[in-house]
């Protein structure tokens, strides 16, 4: 493949069933080159696996797909290690369990090309439960570096795409002694460094919730207390006027009315092709089945 547009990397361990799904869904993107580095650390039956996917999404004129397992240190030491593998000048990273809706790679590429300045996009999430059906919908939203510090990342990764060059211009990779919220770091680091950040109001990923997502584990907790506890103490006193101007950004943005939206993705049972799913009302609150499972195993009975 002589000129790629975008590289996209899959960390990867113990999820060849949401594998297949986010395979499928780089592999159909229309009007783009695409390199798709499959960073897996160790799974068993992974080789079985890959010349399977060889089989149904071969590589092609403008696709071509890099399945690779070795051992690393957690998901951000995967996404580095594939992010070195790649070529292409604007990046993202995909989970397993997350896909991307027709024609995103597409658009996000054109929002490049007219926004030169722009280095970073976030486009809008459907959150989804593990059939397809919809949970809630969430645009991206302006990003502060005290709400983000103080209170959480508001916009999701899986939507997430950046200019190579930050890799070596800021040293934009990911710290992987973090385990569970190097994102947010990264994104803050962004921040701190005056980075342009653009938007794509438009829906871009599905994110399934399936339960055992890692932005709400017990690590992932921990990691977020430690995190508001490095910030500035006057930051932490106004946590609440960060949350408010927060949300007050997302009424100005309409991400409060709820619509009817239609959308097509890749389900278990028809991983080999996607499924159009009608009429669903896009609810803009959401709070992980993995949040209200524990809370309700911890309250007193």
């Amino acid at each position: 493949m002589k000129q790629v547009d975008f590289t996209i990397v899959t960390p990867s361990f113990r999820q060849l069933k949401w594998l297949e799904l986010c395979i499928a869904s780089v592999a159909d993107q229309d009007g783009v080159s695409v390199e798709h580095i499959v960073q897996d650390g160790g799974t068993e039956g992974f080789g079985a696996f890959a010349q399977k996917m060889a089989d149904r999404w071969p590589d092609q004129p403008g696709y071509r797909r890099i399945m690779i397992s070795e051992k690393d240190a957690g998901m951000y030491d995967a996404v580095n290690q594939g992010l070195r593998k790649g070529m292409a000048p604007f990046c993202a990273y995909l989970n397993c369990d997350e896909q991307y809706l027709p024609g995103t790679l597409g658009q996000i590429l054109r929002i490049f090309k007219t926004q030169p300045a722009t280095d970073i996009i976030f486009g809008g999430v459907l959150i989804i439960n593990p059939d397809g059906s919809l949970i809630s919908a969430r645009r991206p939203v302006r990003l502060y570096g005290p709400h983000v510090a103080t209170c959480h990342l508001p916009n999701f990764t899986c939507a997430m795409f950046f200019r190579r060059e930050l890799l070596s211009r800021q040293g934009a990779w990911f710290d992987s002694r973090w385990r569970d919220c190097a994102d947010a770091l990264w994104v803050m680091d962004r921040l701190k460094n005056k980075t342009t950040i653009g938007r794509c109001m438009d829906f871009v990923t599905a994110f399934a919730d399936t339960g055992h997502n890692m932005n709400l584990s017990p690590n992932a907790l921990e990691e977020a207390r430690k995190i508001r506890g490095a910030v500035p103490v006057f930051w932490r006193w106004l946590r609440s006027f960060w949350v408010l101007w927060h949300w007050l950004g997302k009424l100005f943005d309409g991400s409060y009315w709820p619509r009817r939206l239609t959308y097509a993705i890749y389900t278990f049972d028809s991983a080999g092709k996607r499924t159009k799913i009608c009429g669903q009302t896009a609810n803009p609150f959401w709070i992980a089945r993995w949040f209200v499972r524990e809370r309700l195993a911890l309250r007193p009975r």
